[in-house]
C-alpha cells in the first residue's frame, strides 16, 4: 500500500507543478487538460480518482 501512495504523492507534486505554469500563463487550460491525462496514466490514477 506504500507504493499507491508515493505514485499518489508524485501524481499530485507533479501537478502542482503544472498547475503553477497554468496560473502563470505559460500553458493554457487545453494544454493543463492533455497534461493532466497523460500524467494520470503515467501514475495509473483513474480519471474518476478523488485524488485527480
Amino acid at each position: 500500500m506504500k507504493d499507491k501512495y508515493q505514485t499518489i504523492f508524485q501524481y499530485q507534486s507533479v501537478m502542482a507543478w503544472v498547475r503553477s505554469l497554468l496560473n502563470d500563463g505559460i500553458i493554457t487550460q487545453s494544454e493543463y487538460n492533455k497534461i493532466d491525462t497523460n500524467i494520470a496514466k503515467r501514475y495509473g490514477i483513474s480519471s474518476c480518482s478523488i485524488f485527480r
